[in-house]
């Protein structure tokens, strides 16, 4: 981490420690390309959006800290959002999870007992609405856990409070909602004056009404696992006048889309689509046919040109450069189907970054 990534992130700590949650937020998430792999920069978010009361913030930024690391503090942030979303069973295993790693966890093991004594789930509302939930949070600042004890007592404790627990799991069932990890972060909650940037020029000039829609419509094709059509509305969200917030937000999405192969590959847009608006295309995937051409092989690539749109030998739609990060047999006039990631620095130039090729057999073409 460079030195002034780590001083910002110095900078975050004190103010979180001092309470300045709605401050954290601010200085940190324009800042999500410095710190993808960084614990602490997403613990410190997903933290002040719990206590800002940004549940759906909170519940995407802890489960990233977690996907990096492992940690009891964070585990501690993200029960209390399941508690808060009414997700007890999920909540019980986090707690539970949490006790395998420090089972003397004095803050997860008041949780238990409280969910242990719980008969209405909705209660747990209450425990915002009087502060008793920090009572089972990490205080601000740096939480050092309990040393690591393994052993037949911690064993027969998980045991005695899975039995006393009363809420039927039925009850719970019908309130569990298994969402895709990342899909929160398409949940809006701050009012519609605050979506937008009041200056500068745009490629895209929105109102608040339609970075909703948009955020919403980006939310319906990630649940859908449509990827492709997510990276395309990111793409008009980074372009346009949303704020530097919102846009953060919609940049943490991409960590959870999925590379798409020849198995599983759908929405894919055509050559004229991408030629048309080659910024809004950036780093969505296509999936074109043509030739190969000018086949250039080097130690660590392959670069040809596809001629797109020209492997039945008739018309060539465009003319595309792309790169392989992969080792492939090709020769210059091979008909191919190429998957691959759009690049597109201005209006004027399209590249692509190839992830999956196949050589079209005659038989195909005939």
């Amino acid at each position: 981490m460079r030195r002034s990534s780590a001083r910002n992130l110095t900078r975050a700590g004190r103010l979180y420690r001092r309470r300045k949650f709605s401050q954290v937020i601010t200085f940190l998430e324009p800042q999500v390309f410095l710190f993808r792999e960084s614990y602490r920069y997403y613990y410190l978010l997903g933290m002040s959006c719990l206590h800002t009361g940004d549940f759906a913030g909170a519940f995407s930024y802890l489960q990233r800290a977690l996907d990096i690391e492992e940690r009891p503090e964070a585990m501690l942030g993200l029960g209390a959002v399941l508690l808060r979303r009414r997700q007890m069973d999920q909540a019980l295993r986090n707690y539970l999870d949490l006790i395998d790693l420090d089972n003397r966890n004095k803050r997860a093991l008041r949780a238990l007992q409280w969910l242990r004594n719980l008969d209405n789930p909705e209660e747990v509302v209450e425990w915002f609405e009087d502060r008793r939930i920090r009572k089972i949070l990490p205080p601000p600042g740096l939480y050092v856990p309990f040393p690591l004890l393994a052993g037949t007592g911690a064993i027969l404790l998980l045991f005695i409070l899975l039995l006393g627990f009363r809420v039927g799991s039925a009850y719970l069932s019908s309130r569990r909602t298994d969402l895709r990890p990342g899909s929160e972060l398409v949940a809006l909650s701050r009012s519609p004056d605050d979506l937008l940037e009041t200056e500068g020029e745009y490629r895209y000039e929105l109102t608040p009404t339609e970075v909703e829609r948009i955020f919403t419509r980006v939310g319906d094709y990630f649940n859908a696992n449509r990827d492709n059509l997510v990276r395309r509305e990111l793409n008009r969200i980074a372009a346009s006048n949303a704020n530097d917030r919102i846009k953060a937000r919609a940049a943490l999405l991409r960590d959870y889309l999925i590379t798409p192969d020849f198995s599983d590959f759908r929405d894919g847009f055509s050559w004229s689509e991408v030629n048309s608006d080659p910024v809004l295309h950036d780093r969505t995937y296509v999936r074109w046919k043509g030739r190969v051409a000018n086949l250039r092989i080097d130690p660590d690539r392959i670069r040809f040109d596809l001629l797109v749109g020209y492997h039945t030998g008739q018309v060539v739609e465009g003319i595309v450069p792309v790169e392989l990060q992969f080792a492939v047999v090709l020769e210059n006039n091979n008909p191919v189907e190429i998957i691959g990631s759009v690049r597109a620095d201005d209006d004027r130039s399209i590249q692509l970054r190839g992830t999956s090729i196949r050589i079209i057999s005659q038989r195909e073409l005939n």
